[in-house]
């Protein structure tokens, strides 16, 4: 038997004993049953491997000390109620005092009343000041000032007025001289002058061969492609009439008659040979 078996049956063996001796109203052996069982349930908490185990043997720890606590309560009430009462005529009264009671001591005087200073004199209110004129309210709203302007300064007339700065002239344009056939000439004789333009002449029919030859061949795979489509869907066409011909043969169980399924024969012939 595994250990976490053994504490299990430990526990179980212990909280059975704590609820029988309860119901027979044995509280102490209930208290010390629950408390075991407790106790056993904390050492089966410490071998548990599932987390969600350990938290059900936790909660059942918790209800099995609260239940203990509840039964020592029950203990104490029990034994409080087996004592005698204090308010039985077979106690005998307390003896009354002898002695004379104690003068009491009088009374202090009341204390006297403060004189009340007077409340302050009542500050002089002010009267609100006067609403302003209607004009000036509206000049307000306006935003415009109370005081009248003073008249701009008079304008000076001795005073020469600035010149005029003169924008900078931009640089002037240096004119491009092109190359003609005299400074060309200068630069390389009549031989290199004609080799460099025959060179010219031959890249650019270089050139156009180049793209002829690319047009050429971009045409022929148009129609290449051209003819291919057309060839597939003259193909598609025939070919309906067999795929029609199998569909009906494997869903409604047709069997095709002689001359229909020598068609479909000759068109799938024709279709593979191509």
């Amino acid at each position: 038997m595994s250990e976490s078996k053994f504490l299990f049956e430990r526990a179980k063996k212990a909280a059975t004993k704590a609820i029988n001796a309860e119901r027979s109203k044995d509280y102490q052996v209930a208290f010390e049953q629950f408390l075991k069982a407790a106790d056993v349930l904390n050492q089966l908490m410490k071998v548990e491997r599932s987390q969600r185990v350990r938290d059900s043997y936790y909660v059942k720890a918790k209800e099995y000390i609260k239940r203990a606590k509840e039964i020592k309560l029950l203990m104490t009430a029990s034994q409080v109620s087996d004592l005698p009462d204090v308010t039985d005529d077979s106690f005998p009264s307390p003896p009354k005092p002898t002695s004379k009671p104690k003068p009491t001591p009088p009374t202090p005087p009341p204390p006297k009343e403060e004189k009340k200073l007077p409340p302050p004199p009542e500050e002089k209110k002010t009267p609100p000041l006067p609403p302003p004129p209607k004009d000036m309210t509206a000049k307000m709203m306006r935003g415009e000032d109370d005081e009248p302007k003073s008249p701009p300064p008079p304008k000076d007339k001795s005073q020469p007025k600035p010149p005029p700065t003169e924008k900078p002239k931009p640089a002037p344009k240096k004119d491009i001289q092109l190359p003609t056939k005299t400074t060309f000439e200068l630069l390389f004789d009549e031989g290199k002058y004609r080799e460099c333009v025959l060179e010219c002449a031959k890249s650019v029919e270089a050139e156009l061969r180049v793209r002829m030859g690319l047009f050429d061949e971009q045409l022929t795979l148009g129609m290449l492609i051209d003819r291919g489509m057309k060839k597939g869907f003259d193909i598609l066409k025939e070919f309906k009439f067999v795929n029609i011909l199998i569909n009906r043969i494997e869903h409604e169980h047709y069997r095709p008659k002689p001359p229909e399924a020598q068609k479909a024969v000759d068109i799938t012939n024709k279709i593979l040979m191509s």
